[in-house]
């Protein structure tokens, strides 16, 4: 799938430098294409856009087709004159160095729903054809969703297996119910996804344009709370009170003696399998109808995944289902003919992971980080070489703290001579020097997470498993680190790789 070798740059739409305290769909994304375009890059690759729960993860979202309101772009909004400049006169100081996720949300949906507002009486003698167009094509999730908003709101912000049991027992007259009782409301939700979906696309004309293709991501669960698992009880292992009998995790190992539980639900596998996993087939093409490639995250759990008893608060006790393998694929991509997927396969690599991605020739990764004794410039393999994600610590966060001591002390000794230097040299342009390494490679696309171009440090790095800290996903990049210095070396190196 992927022939050529190119190169491109991970940062999610909430990193954008933004006056309005997160990145946004407005001009700084079009600027960051731009950068990009300049650069020499043809992939822009970014994290889940799902509406997110409280979390703020991006991977912890309250819908799968939904997408997050707080990448909407008020300027955009305003001169669609759905907005008045003396809305912003009380604008809150939310452009600091990280995302004040609490502040923003409160600030910034009220002016959401007032330009949704505007919008209903904008239209309201006549017939909006596109918005119509919108509300049609996605019905198939959006009623589901905006009922569960509404009704989220009325239970005052509770999880739905927390509501009484006429309204989280969904159906079909649960659905109608909401939808007839709370017109106004509901028409508010899809107008502001209908916002998203006009910004979105037009930026991604935009990139398109300038060839640059998006990467898009899918996390592989999805929270208990929400609008999906709530009007889809039968998909999920869920008693009748809607609650979870197993929940995600995965076993102990080296790291982590006691396992990890991620908490979400797990698939009832054979009720999708009965209809061709018809949820799936729309979850992806919902996407692959958003962006140009998906990076399919925790790909090994469509062979098998860890199951844990929704009792336990550790990981030991679980045990290994099988998933759906080759037959979900199939229904995949015989349903979904654009459908171009990213195997994310980092951990235990098996043969039938490794025969499951050869089947669609789908390429899977490679991280710098983890194997960077392993990469060879001239291997040729079928994966994507990342310097790091966002789970990693930044390229120089991880030099400081882990790789210079280590191979100073004797600990690591490189197979490649190249490589040896590189490390030895102790320069302030390591991070450029790695990234070069890893641009000569014959891997068909090299993928760097924008902190380790511009080379920040680990108060920097986008996530850090394990912790729940205001920290994680609040970064912002400041216009000034990409400046034309910077943006003329990496036109440089990728020019000179022949990724150009």
């Amino acid at each position: 799938m992927l022939k050529n070798r190119k190169s491109g740059i991970l940062l999610h739409i909430s990193s954008l430098p933004g006056k309005y305290g997160i990145g946004d769909l407005g001009g700084q994304a079009y600027h960051f294409i731009d950068k990009l375009e300049q650069m020499g890059q043809v992939y822009w690759q970014i994290l889940p856009i799902n509406e997110p729960n409280d979390s703020n993860s991006p991977y912890d979202t309250s819908s799968a087709f939904a997408q997050n309101p707080m990448f909407i772009s008020l300027d955009l909004l305003l001169v669609d004159g759905l907005l008045d400049n003396s809305d912003f006169n009380h604008a809150l100081d939310l452009d600091g160095p990280k995302i004040d996720f609490n502040r923003l949300k409160k600030w910034k949906y009220p002016l959401l729903i007032k330009a949704a507002i505007a919008f209903q009486k904008k239209y309201m003698h006549k017939q909006n054809d596109d918005f119509k167009t919108f509300c049609e094509m996605n019905e198939y999730w959006l009623n589901s969703y905006a009922a569960y908003k509404v009704l989220k709101d009325k239970n005052n912000d509770l999880p739905w297996f927390e509501w009484d049991n006429d309204l989280k027992c969904f159906n079909r007259k649960t659905l109608e119910g909401a939808l007839k009782d709370n017109t106004e409301e509901i028409e508010t939700i899809k107008i502001i996804q209908y916002f998203f979906y006009k910004q979105w696309h037009s930026l991604k004309n935009y990139a398109n344009e300038k060839n640059i293709s998006l990467i898009g991501d899918l996390p592989i669960y999805i929270s208990h709370d929400s609008a999906d698992v709530w009007a889809n009880h039968h998909l999920f292992k869920l008693n009748d009170d809607g609650n979870m009998v197993v929940k995600s995790g995965c076993p102990p190992d080296y790291f982590m003696e006691e396992g990890q539980v991620w908490g979400h639900p797990i698939y009832n596998w054979e009720v999708h399998s009965q209809d061709n996993y018809s949820w799936w087939v729309s979850r992806l093409s919902h996407l692959a109808s958003t962006v140009d490639l998906v990076r399919f995250d925790h790909f090994n759990g469509i062979l098998k995944y860890w199951e844990i008893p929704v009792k336990h608060e550790n990981g030991i006790n679980g045990k290994w289902c099988h998933g759906p393998g080759r037959q979900f694929i199939d229904a995949l991509y015989n349903n979904i003919p654009q459908l171009k997927i990213l195997a994310e396969d980092l951990g235990e690599l098996s043969n039938e992971v490794i025969e499951l991605r050869s089947f669609k020739n789908i390429p899977g990764m490679k991280v710098f980080q983890f194997d960077y004794d392993n990469i060879s410039k001239n291997e040729k393999e079928n994966k994507v070489l990342f310097t790091g994600t966002h789970d990693n610590d930044t390229l120089m966060g991880w030099y400081e703290k882990e790789l210079k001591d280590s191979f100073r002390s004797g600990k690591i000794n490189f197979q490649s001579n190249e490589l040896r230097q590189i490390i030895s040299k102790n320069s302030s342009d390591i991070h450029l020097e790695i990234i070069k390494y890893c641009m000569e490679t014959e891997y068909p696309l090299v993928i760097i997470p924008l902190q380790d171009l511009i080379g920040l440090e680990s108060d920097c790095r986008m996530n850090e498993p394990g912790t729940l800290s205001n920290a994680n996903w609040s970064w912002k990049y400041n216009l000034d680190d990409l400046n034309d210095g910077l943006v003329n070396a990496m036109k440089s190196i990728t020019h000179n790789s022949g990724r150009a």
